[in-house]
């Protein structure tokens, strides 16, 4: 009797956490368009931030172009398996790949998985979580976040308007 209530907690918890996935990526793909806004970093700088978002792959993809202060980056989110990945190409030439962490209330996060990224936080820096709050009570604007890990850590928010 033990064993069939864990199995079937454990089902549970994989079809509810496949069901978060699948309704997070359609969430981040009302993203589409352009968007632009000021990275406030925690050293005090700022520059301006594009964002540009477009489904891509039948549906399967969504890309996000930015330009960071003039430094391009390319990330790609997409649904493999029941399961959102993110995958950035960093302006340090790294390529961090994330995995969704948690949706809440439109506040969606996601956390590097170093492994998988075969990256190494002793030796290099690169982003070590996204952040995308929603505002479902304005789809014109978000609040985009991320944190550098590393050597070189510090965290990066924007409002992001939207660019009619």
């Amino acid at each position: 009797m033990e064993k069939i209530f864990f199995t079937i907690a454990i089902l549970t918890f994989v079809l509810s956490s496949a069901q978060n996935d699948k309704s997070t990526f359609q969430d981040l793909k009302q993203l589409e368009g352009k968007w632009i806004g000021t990275l406030k970093l925690s050293n005090g700088e700022s520059k301006p931030f594009n964002l540009e978002y477009s489904i891509r792959s039948n549906g399967s993809a969504l890309v996000e172009e930015s330009n960071e202060g003039g430094t391009e980056m390319m990330t790609i989110i997409n649904l493999h398996n029941d399961e959102i990945l993110s995958t950035h190409y960093c302006g340090a030439k790294n390529r961090p790949v994330a995995e969704l962490k948690s949706n809440n209330n439109g506040l969606v996060k996601f956390i590097t998985n170093h492994k998988r990224s075969g990256l190494d936080v002793s030796k290099e820096s690169f982003v070590g979580s996204w952040e995308f709050d929603l505002m479902h009570d304005n789809k014109d604007k978000f609040i985009y976040k991320y944190t550098s890990i590393g050597s070189n850590s510090f965290i990066a928010t924007a409002e992001m308007s939207r660019i009619k």
